[in-house]
């Protein structure tokens, strides 16, 4: 009989010879005893099972740095990140409270200069007599607003008769022209108090002559409204506007204590040689163009 277990043949025994296994007891699926070959493999298949295992769990070491490198190069990008938007929002907010300081700012400087302006306005010269260094930038916005309305005026009066080139012709020479007549007055009173030996500050002197030109201003801002109704009366208020110019200059100059020293030039003179040149000046740059103006007035469409 043979051995269903080492297939050896042992005849007619009832126990194999060479296994020892039960003949006589016959199974459906009799348990294999493992042969070498099988206890050969398993031994490399469990090296082969462990050696993955302890690949894997090596792997997981290995790969932990790179992952804590992506996740500390993400950190840094994101603090990048919130670091340039907080110093854009920085930048933002600071860019919005300059913004706020200057409005606000420009606010307390008009309503000084409102105030300064109404209380000039009653007493100018009485005004004039007191203020000081603090008021010069009262001074140089008060001519900043003659100029401006000076060339206003013109603008709006070469506009409503037709005349070409309004902006350049009639806005940006008068404004020049004007401002050339008002700083070569402050330079020619300057010039005077020097050659006299007075001793005087610059910035009062400016605050002085623009303490006296306020009346200048209400007289331009009435010839730009009066320009509508009647342009007699408007080139009659622009040429007062004018006139005071040369009023606040001989003020400022005689509120000096002139003459005090033996000069080269009287006082008198040196006053009114001042006069002629701001005449000159102004006859110069705006003369032609307040000769068409009254030419304008006397016309039969001036009068309307």
């Amino acid at each position: 009989m043979k051995c269903p277990v080492c297939n050896h043949e042992n005849g007619d025994a009832h126990f194999c010879e060479r296994c020892g296994s039960n003949l006589t007891q016959t199974t459906s699926s009799p348990t294999p005893v493992p042969n070498s070959e099988s206890a050969a493999s398993e031994p490399e298949y469990t090296r082969w099972s462990s050696t993955q295992a302890t690949s894997s769990q090596a792997s997981v070491p290995s790969n932990t740095p790179s992952v804590s490198i992506h996740k500390e190069q993400a950190r840094e990008s994101t603090g990048t990140n919130d670091h340039a938007s907080a110093g854009d929002n920085s930048s933002n907010q600071w860019n919005n409270i300059v913004q706020n300081e200057k409005v606000q700012q420009a606010k307390e400087v008009s309503k000084q200069y409102l105030s300064y302006f109404l209380s000039v306005l009653a007493r100018p010269y009485q005004t004039m007599k007191t203020v000081g260094d603090q008021h010069s930038l009262n001074g140089w916005l008060t001519m900043a607003l003659i100029a401006v309305l000076s060339s206003t005026y013109f603008l709006i009066t070469f506009s409503r008769i037709g005349m070409d080139g309004l902006f350049i012709g009639g806005f940006l020479r008068p404004l020049l022209f004007t401002v050339i007549i008002l700083i070569a007055s402050i330079a020619l009173m300057y010039a005077i108090l020097k050659i006299e030996k007075i001793t005087f500050r610059p910035k009062t002197l400016v605050a002085q002559f623009g303490t006296l030109l306020v009346p200048a201003v209400v007289s331009l801002v009435l010839a730009n409204l009066f320009i509508i109704i009647s342009y007699s009366i408007a080139i009659s208020l622009l040429a007062v506007s004018y006139i005071i110019i040369f009023v606040a200059l001989n003020s400022v100059l005689f509120q000096y204590p002139l003459n005090r020293t033996k000069a080269a030039i009287d006082s008198m003179y040196s006053v009114l040689i001042a006069n002629v040149v701001v005449f000159f000046i102004l006859y110069r740059l705006l003369g032609e163009i307040i000769i068409g103006l009254i030419r304008l007035m006397l016309s039969p469409f001036g009068r309307l």
